[in-house]
């Protein structure tokens, strides 16, 4: 394999590229070329070439023409499959296959045509500016936890391209992190026993919500994540035990886990589950519209702001650190593989502000032992 390379001044561009000729073993001839800012910048890149195709051979020549549209492709052909289950357990696949295929139509229309090898952390930083700065389809201020999810997707194709060779290093990792997570707004709103009571009475106000109180109710007392009730199947349900199997491969952590029903969650499950057709693959809560819509008016009709269905979590779970239950346990029942993921779910209320207050009361009212005796001796 001969090779040759030179710089050259392009009289009708106005600017310096640095180009490499290659005629492997059969003869056929391989070009690539890369624009330089300046005569020494050309030079630059020509012994950078150079160095590529000693070290990597006519693969160095595929990659630096490979675009990001290339790597989009390979990864919506590879990756982006529907989840694969044995035994419960998730063996290849995504379970969330929109929300990366969005992902890709974002990353494509910024940086489709950009040759992969030439992407920088600079590109990176622009690139998650620009989204922070793009409202949401409902025309709301994007969030930094929005960016950190696109932001995921995005480090993982370049991880990707990382692993088969395309590209040297990720530019991810050349400046200060661009995902983080502490960034995130804490979600620590949590319901109060009378926003409770307000929100089932406007459940009640209406037949058609009577799946959603139904929800609301199984999500205040099992802690469940809303994607593992909506998910829940009647097969998962025992009466005779009173016990709810939360499968695996419905979970965040694909871990099976158990949950009591309380004398309410047993009421509202048995109410359900009379009028149904006893199917055992059936959905329990047989919820297909959108219940993000539904609880939002639900909210609005009962007075009660700044509550998401993930609030919910929230609440089972500062209740239950409420009723000394340890947290380690508390972290079981929510499904957590890490105590700090447990940490981040207990909120203070107003009730709890009250309560601390008043243990710092009780102590001011203490007399000092060390200054009563001190008295007495002088």
């Amino acid at each position: 394999m001969r090779q040759k390379g030179y710089i050259y001044y392009d009289k009708r561009e106005k600017c310096w590229y640095a180009r490499i000729t290659i005629t492997d073993v059969s003869g056929k001839r391989h070009n690539v070329k890369k624009r330089g800012k300046d005569k020494t910048d050309a030079k630059e890149i020509l012994k950078g070439l150079l160095d590529q195709i000693e070290d990597e051979g006519l693969k160095a020549i595929d990659a630096a023409r490979m675009t990001f549209n290339d790597l989009a492709d390979y990864y919506q052909k590879r990756y982006l499959k529907s989840a694969e289950y044995r035994d419960g357990r998730k063996i290849a696949g995504l379970r969330d296959v929109q929300r990366p295929l969005g992902c890709l139509k974002n990353f494509r229309e910024y940086l489709g045509r950009k040759k992969l090898r030439e992407i920088t952390y600079g590109d990176l930083y622009a690139y998650r500016t620009h989204r922070l700065e793009t409202p949401t389809q409902h025309g709301r201020q994007r969030t930094i936890a929005d960016w950190n999810r696109e932001g995921a997707v995005l480090r993982r194709m370049l991880n990707i391209a990382l692993r088969e060779g395309w590209i040297t290093k990720n530019p991810f990792n050349a400046g200060e992190p661009l995902i983080i997570v502490s960034f995130e707004r804490r979600r620590d709103r949590i319901l109060t026993l009378a926003e409770e009571r307000r929100l089932l009475e406007a459940c009640d106000s209406h037949p058609y919500r009577r799946h959603l109180r139904s929800l609301l109710i199984f999500l205040l007392d099992t802690g469940c994540r809303k994607s593992e009730a909506l998910k829940l199947r009647w097969r998962s349900v025992c009466f005779a035990t009173r016990i709810i199997t939360i499968e695996g491969m419905t979970t965040k952590t694909l871990k099976t886990r158990q949950v009591a029903m309380t004398g309410r969650v047993f009421r509202e499950l048995t109410a359900l589950r009379e009028p149904s057709d006893r199917d055992s693959d059936a959905t329990v809560f047989g919820i297909r519209s959108n219940v993000k819509n539904s609880f939002r008016s639900v909210c609005r009709e009962a007075g009660v702001d700044g509550l998401t269905l993930h609030s919910l979590r929230h609440s089972a779970a500062t209740r239950l650190v409420k009723g000394q239950m340890p947290l380690q346990m508390v972290g079981r029942i929510l499904g957590h593989s890490q105590p700090q993921t447990t940490y981040r779910y207990l909120s203070a209320d107003l009730e709890t502000a009250a309560q601390a207050a008043a243990i710092f009361d009780a102590l001011n009212a203490t007399p000092d032992v060390t200054q009563t005796e001190n008295d007495m001796t002088s």
